[in-house]
């Protein structure tokens, strides 16, 4: 759909509007959802942030919400008079377990997930963007509304966790153009770095050095693998495994890697990055239920960890590499 059906529909005059997005956030997805929510007040509309996981958002990224601000969970007690704005959410599940009319519709879809089925009423899907942080610039020109720091901060949050600090392959030119205009609006790009990447309590630091110390080279040193059990949370007093697989796609030769995490009896979460653009890993991450990117993805599985590994395996060979 053109971004210029999605914006009449977004454009005053004043109505009720619920924002959300995928559950365990990240920095696009947060980031995504506070500027969408701004961008709607701005407009004199009636707006509540609303979040599977809330209320409130995670550590790392509730630094965004400015004084006032909240992220509410819960039922939404006049759904039936809201329309549902969902960001960065590819499936309707991975916003509610429950049906998501329930916290208002009709339904309006931005995404940059490459295989989000067009779920919502209304859709804006690009596969082919490197956030849906840089869609949301679009609706926001596509409405008229002026980039100032309000928005630009989240924005640029968004942009720069989901292009892996600018250098994940689906960072194209006009994401640059886009951190550009962010950056003349008033972000300090040092200031986010360090509040976004840097920081990191000394737990995670220990968990992310015992998950390197265990990696494990597979198919020639393509891919890299760390298996995480809950005796290493606990021994390291870590919990943020993002870090562990960052620092497994730096190693050399590596096109793949992965994080198994152990979250439950017999049940394993698991993160996947690429490499340059060799490797789908949203197609590896399918096959279990789970999707992402192409570049970043991830899936839960009861397959043991060796299992998993072979999987993987298996897929990044079907898919040439």
């Amino acid at each position: 759909m053109d971004v210029s059906a999605i914006a009449a529909a977004l454009a005053p005059p004043a109505r009720r509007f619920t924002v959300t997005t995928h559950r365990k956030p990240d920095g696009d997805a947060a980031g995504s959802m506070i500027a969408t929510a701004r961008l709607l007040r701005g407009l004199g509309h009636d707006v509540i942030m609303w979040h599977v996981d809330g209320p409130g958002l995670p550590d790392g990224l509730s630094w965004m919400l400015e004084d006032g601000e909240r992220v509410v969970a819960g039922p939404v007690a006049d759904a039936r008079e809201r329309t549902l704005v969902s960001v960065d959410a590819a499936t309707s599940h991975r916003v509610s377990d429950d049906d998501p009319t329930s916290l208002g519709s009709p339904i309006i879809n931005i995404d940059h997930h490459h295989d989000d089925p067009a779920w919502g009423d209304l859709n804006l899907i690009d596969g082919g963007a490197s956030s849906t942080a840089e869609m949301v610039v679009r609706v926001a020109d596509a409405l008229g509304v002026p980039i100032d720091h309000h928005l630009a901060l989240p924005l640029y949050v968004g942009l720069v966790t989901d292009t892996g600090r600018f250098s994940y392959a689906s960072t194209g030119a006009e994401a640059h153009r886009v951190a550009a205009r962010l950056v003349d609006a008033g972000v300090d790009p040092g200031q986010v770095y360090r509040r976004v990447f840097e920081g990191i309590p000394l737990g995670d630091l220990r968990l992310q050095g015992r998950a390197v110390a265990g990696a494990r080279s597979e198919r020639d040193g393509r891919l890299v693998v760390s298996v995480i059990t809950r005796d290493d949370l606990e021994a390291s007093g870590g919990e943020d495994t993002d870090g562990v697989v960052e620092a497994l796609r730096s190693a050399r030769g590596a096109v793949v890697a992965a994080v198994i995490r152990e979250v439950a009896d017999g049940e394993w979460r698991v993160s996947t990055r690429a490499s340059g653009d060799a490797v789908d890993v949203s197609a590896i991450a399918a096959l279990e239920g789970g999707g992402g990117h192409r570049a970043a993805a991830g899936f839960t599985s009861r397959r043991p960890p060796e299992e998993i590994i072979a999987l993987i395996g298996g897929a990044m060979a079907a898919q040439g590499a």
